[in-house]
């Protein structure tokens, strides 16, 4: 592993927790801590309860908004849950980033960058340029200020404000987006992903494809790493980034896996370069 990712992670204060309520009590106290683990059951049920059965008119993109904003109601909260669910993910992505050194030039935005772990890394890699960190979530945008004022990173900013289509970067970052942002229909209604076509799949991602598209200015490139297994659904995403502009770099590919809760969760990442 590169060392500087090593270094970073420790100095961002990400470190192995095998047991998240565990660590909620060391870190806050037994009294603190039980009713952090008492209102995050609470959350992960009324999160699952709405993947499931769906909200009625509430948009995927926000049926998980209350338990982000738990989880980011502090730093330290923050690191804790980053900690524990996404330290060998921060890893892999990181070692991918690197490997693609040379597409990060001009602007760079992190979209969904949560809480600016992923940007702050960018940024204190690529000091010459500026980093913006895209961010529905307000808990998780001033959580990300405070990492990048403890990290003294000066070349970076954060916002929860949704830019303009006359606002667009040289290379935009798309990490873990795109399942929020396609309109999915309750888990209970959803065939296997398999089951569908790779053009029923398209279809399902033009719009949030689109919407990438617009980000980019043309010549710029896209660097997205997506939870995808290798099948229909990712060759649909795939799809519809080449219709709305993108063409695959050869050579950018990557598939890797890591540990999400007792199953392994597979990553797809890819670059792309929008068409002039």
């Amino acid at each position: 592993m590169d060392m500087g990712i090593k270094e970073y992670l420790s100095k961002v204060g990400i470190r192995k927790i095998t047991e998240l309520d565990t660590a909620l009590v060391e870190t806050f106290g037994s009294y603190e801590g039980e009713r952090h683990i008492d209102c995050l059951t609470g959350l992960f049920d009324l999160s699952e309860k709405r993947l499931v059965f769906g909200t009625g008119s509430t948009p995927y993109l926000h049926r998980q908004q209350e338990l982000v904003d738990y989880l980011n109601q502090s730093l330290q909260m923050s690191l804790l849950a980053s900690s524990f669910y996404d330290r060998v993910f921060f890893r892999r992505v990181m070692e991918y980033l690197v490997k693609q050194d040379s597409y990060w030039t001009g602007d760079i935005w992190d979209i969904g960058c949560g809480n600016g772990i992923l940007t702050c890394f960018l940024a204190l890699r690529h000091s010459d340029v500026a980093v913006t960190g895209l961010e529905l979530s307000g808990n998780a945008v001033r959580v990300a200020k405070e990492l990048a004022e403890r990290l003294q990173v000066n070349n970076v900013q954060f916002t929860s404000r949704k830019v303009s289509g006359q606002e667009q970067c040289d290379t935009l970052l798309s990490c873990r987006t795109v399942h929020e942002n396609v309109i999915w229909k309750p888990l209970c209604e959803e065939p296997e992903p398999a089951a569908l076509s790779t053009e029923e799949h398209r279809r399902r991602h033009e719009t949030y494809a689109g919407e990438l598209a617009s980000l980019v200015r043309d010549g710029g490139c896209l660097v997205s790493v997506e939870r995808y297994e290798d099948d229909n659904a990712y060759a649909g995403l795939l799809r519809a980034l080449e219709h709305a502009g993108f063409c695959q770099l050869r050579g950018t590919h990557m598939q890797f896996s890591c540990k999400d809760g007792d199953k392994t969760a597979v990553f797809q990442a890819m670059v792309f370069q929008k068409e002039a």
